[in-house]
């Protein structure tokens, strides 16, 4: 359509370019936008932080004061807790401490 205007209105093959270029980028302009929102879709964590609220197994002893190790979706991870957790412990990630697992320990309901 710019091609085409730019044809009857302009002369010089520069002055045509020139045209087609202002009305290419008005064109990118304006509906980047719109083809964002459309092609956009939900985010999934699929990074360290999708391990958030998963379940694993304390693999060593944690303490307070000591790191321990969490096999989490088949992983080891290097862990640290508010509690005294045992080796064997089924345990479940609340947060992310640089490369440190923040567990707890999974309390059974009666």
């Amino acid at each position: 359509m710019a091609a085409g205007i730019s044809i009857g209105w302009f002369i010089s093959l520069q002055s045509q370019l020139l045209f087609f270029s202002i009305f290419a980028l008005l064109f990118i302009l304006f509906t980047r936008p719109l083809v964002v929102r459309l092609v956009k879709t939900r985010d999934i964590a699929s990074n360290v932080n999708a391990l958030i609220g998963q379940q694993g197994i304390a693999t060593r002893d944690i303490t307070p004061f000591e790191y321990g190790q969490v096999k989490v979706n088949g992983e080891i991870w290097t862990a640290v807790a508010h509690e005294n957790i045992a080796a064997g412990t089924a345990i479940v990630v609340n947060g992310i401490d640089g490369v440190k697992l923040i567990v707890q320990s999974v309390k059974k309901e009666s």
